[in-house]
């Protein structure tokens, strides 16, 4: 691997790093974790610990920069899994209820 391709490497590691940072602080209330603990261990949580559902949905969101799959509300109130799809390919579509038994939440 070449100079370049360290210094590339190293500016993605401290962007990655900045968004960690930049997350936003955790929500109180609206589907709480196991025991109000929190859930550990969801995909792409990078070490984080979520409290509710809202929480974990603005993560997923600033990670979506990244080409990770992030959920956008919609206004009848089901959430689209926005990612990349083929041309023609219908969107993903869930529910509150369907995201919070996804990932544990509870109620």
């Amino acid at each position: 691997m070449g100079p370049l391709a360290r210094v590339s490497t190293g500016v993605l590691g401290i962007s990655l790093a900045g968004l960690i940072a930049l997350a936003p602080p955790e929500a109180g209330g609206n589907g709480g974790g196991p025991a109000a603990g929190g859930i550990a261990d969801l995909p792409y949580a990078q070490g984080q610990v979520f409290d509710t559902l809202d929480a974990y949905l603005a993560h997923l969101q600033t990670l979506g920069t990244l080409g990770i799959t992030w959920y956008r509300a919609l206004p009848d109130g089901r959430y689209e899994a926005v990612r990349r799809r083929a041309p023609g390919t219908p969107p993903t579509i869930f529910t509150r209820q369907e995201l919070l038994d996804r990932y544990g939440f509870a109620q």
